[in-house]
């Protein structure tokens, strides 16, 4: 590697590293500000009241984001419930991408057969009924399974 090319990288490094730092600290703020107005009581926790009316992903879901059951959310609960639902996005994505053989941007029946809870479904999600899935007919379906889950669970 040259002198230049070694120079270039010592100089841009830390200025990416420096970026990532800024761009994580204003994310940081962002959460704290809303996790604020939230918190009307400043309790340091959300109560299902709480996020009732503002925030009905947190209501939603709040059994499940309340990992110890104690009636509220901390910031360190919702964190760890973000993250869990963005590494399960993550895992999702990628096994869809290594099933689409063809690399066309659509899962065809036979390779749907590589996701079980795609293949079972397949004929549900295939909304425009074409023999292919695209992200955005599974998308469309998981988000209606979600929405019937609590009304059925209801009954």
């Amino acid at each position: 590697m040259s002198k230049l090319m070694a120079g270039l990288l010592l100089i841009v490094m830390p200025c990416m590293v420096y970026a990532a730092d800024e761009s994580a600290a204003k994310e940081e703020a962002k959460f704290d500000q809303i996790f604020r107005i939230l918190d009307a009581n400043n309790s340091g926790k959300l109560s299902r009241e709480e996020v009732a009316l503002k925030a009905p992903a947190l209501a939603e879901n709040f059994d499940q984001i309340d990992a110890n059951h104690d009636g509220g959310l901390t910031k360190k609960e919702i964190k760890s419930a973000a993250a869990l639902a963005e590494k399960r996005r993550r895992e999702f994505s990628q096994n869809l991408e290594a099933a689409d053989k063809d690399k066309n941007g659509k899962l065809s029946r036979e390779e749907a057969t590589a996701l079980p809870n795609i293949s079972a479904n397949f004929d549900a999600i295939d909304s425009n009924h074409d023999g292919q899935l695209v992200i955005k007919e599974i998308a469309d379906y998981v988000r209606a399974m979600a929405n019937t889950a609590p009304a059925a669970a209801a009954q």
